[in-house]
């Protein structure tokens, strides 16, 4: 069994102790002034279940799930694989500057080479947890920016800086709000599984999201993809939870009274990682010896990174268009074999080369683009009019290409690398045809009448 291997710093490091298994805890949690602020709430590594109520208690299943993860997702995660309705928690907030340049170069530093979005998850909680040291004492604000600067904070700048950076490195991520019993006595002393907890009361920790898995808990100050059934969820931000606060949180952290029901711990100990340096718990990064992914970087001729384009992995004929950012791309191999991978940008000629994936490996081939050429033009008919009813082909080599005629009779064809090319108009049965020399980076003005 193969799983993530973070690279390890210097130091010595006493790492990432790697669970599988479940573990379900039961509460009954009473309150004299009612218990709705206690929710139902499910997500891929956890759930919350209200089992049974009444006006002033309710018996509470709460379930770590720790199965092998199998989120394949590459990383810098694909514009296209985040839904529109999750933007917002790439956005920076008030006390959570994903823009700000210190946690942005944070962010960075963190991800290092990861090439899958988990990697790179677990590896900026690491780095959180390498460079914070836990302080309740601490009169400083507990916003991202802050903690970064002090390197010092309680639950809610962990979680603040934990969110900035994640969604600074591209990864959508929110704040969660819980509990963590027993209650009003504030704070508890637990050792299991090797990692001693002194923490209790109300407790901040985040999910994060992974487009094939959709969200998970972590907690920054304690356990990475994945949080243990000590947490008990009270809120998440950016969504209205069906119970609300009766009487504030004074009233729900001073009157509210948890009791253990029942404990069932299934939870196995598989491995040990070598980060973060201080203990923290982890959930086994699975299948990525399944698939091999092809990674690179993609400059122009002067050494700059091409900011944006679209990269494919082609097999048998068969390929999807990725989107990549900042000249850098990621594309997943489903299977072993010979790829041909190309890479395109807006200014420049395409790039592709062949390359053979092994099962579970991966493979970096970096692209220089050239600047490419342009034919651009007008259509129109005999009497002056401009045609829109038409496509523009051109040919290069042995294959035709395609491009429709805009609404004012123009066409533009872009990333064209030097050479000749024959264009031609079809309308109908109408069609005119012309040859045209292009240059780097220069524009050849082609323009029609179809008589």
């Amino acid at each position: 069994m193969l799983f993530f291997v973070l690279a390890a710093a210097p130091q010595s490091h006493a790492g990432l102790a790697v669970l599988e298994g479940e573990h379900t805890v039961v509460y009954d949690i009473v309150n004299p002034r009612g218990v709705a602020f206690i929710p139902d709430y499910s997500n891929e590594s956890f759930e919350q279940k209200v089992i049974s109520q009444d006006e002033f208690s309710k018996r509470v299943r709460v379930t770590a799930k720790m199965p092998p993860l199998k989120s394949r997702v590459p990383y810098p995660i694909p514009a296209g694989r985040i839904p529109p309705a999750l933007q917002q928690y790439l956005q920076p907030e008030r006390d959570r500057q994903a823009y700000d340049a210190a946690v942005q170069r944070a962010a960075q530093e963190a991800v290092g080479g990861s090439t899958y979005a988990p990697e790179a998850a677990n590896a900026i909680l690491s780095w959180i947890a390498d460079h914070l040291t836990f302080d309740t004492s601490i009169t400083v604000p507990s916003d991202a920016a802050s903690a970064l600067r002090f390197r010092r904070a309680y639950c809610v700048g962990y979680s603040n800086l934990a969110v900035a950076m994640l969604r600074a490195a591209g990864i959508p991520a929110r704040v969660a709000h819980g509990y963590l019993p027993p209650g009003y006595e504030w704070g508890f002393s637990k050792e299991y599984w090797g990692v001693k907890v002194n923490d209790g009361g109300f407790h901040a920790y985040l999910e994060l999201y992974l487009p094939d898995t959709g969200w998970v808990f972590s907690d920054a100050e304690h356990s990475h993809l994945f949080v243990d059934p000590y947490h008990i969820i009270l809120g998440i931000d950016g969504m209205t939870m069906p119970g609300v606060y009766k009487g504030g949180y004074l009233d729900v952290d001073k009157a509210t009274f948890y009791t253990i029901y029942k404990d069932e711990n299934r939870t196995l100990m598989v491995d040990e990682l070598s980060r973060p340096r201080e203990k923290r718990l982890g959930r086994r990064l699975n299948d990525r010896q399944q698939v091999g992914l092809v990674t690179g970087r993609v400059k122009s001729a002067s050494g700059t990174a091409v900011a944006s384009g679209t990269a494919v992995l082609w097999k048998d004929g068969r390929g999807e268009p990725t989107p990549f950012f900042g000249g850098r791309y990621a594309l997943v191999a489903t299977q072993p074999g010979t790829y041909r991978v190309e890479v395109r940008g807006p200014g420049y000629t395409k790039s592709s080369r062949e390359v053979v994936v092994a099962q579970g490996a991966s493979v970096q081939q970096d692209f220089t683009l050239q600047a490419g050429g342009m034919i651009s033009g007008r259509v129109t008919g005999a009497d002056g009019r401009p045609i829109t009813d038409g496509d523009v082909f051109y040919r290069a080599g042995d294959t035709s290409f395609g491009v429709p005629i805009s609404r004012d009779g123009t066409y533009v064809i872009e990333g064209l690398a030097p050479g000749q090319y024959t264009v031609k108009v079809l309308m109908g049965e109408k069609n005119a045809s012309r040859t045209a020399q292009v240059r780097s980076g220069g524009e050849t003005v082609l323009d029609f009448v179809v008589k």
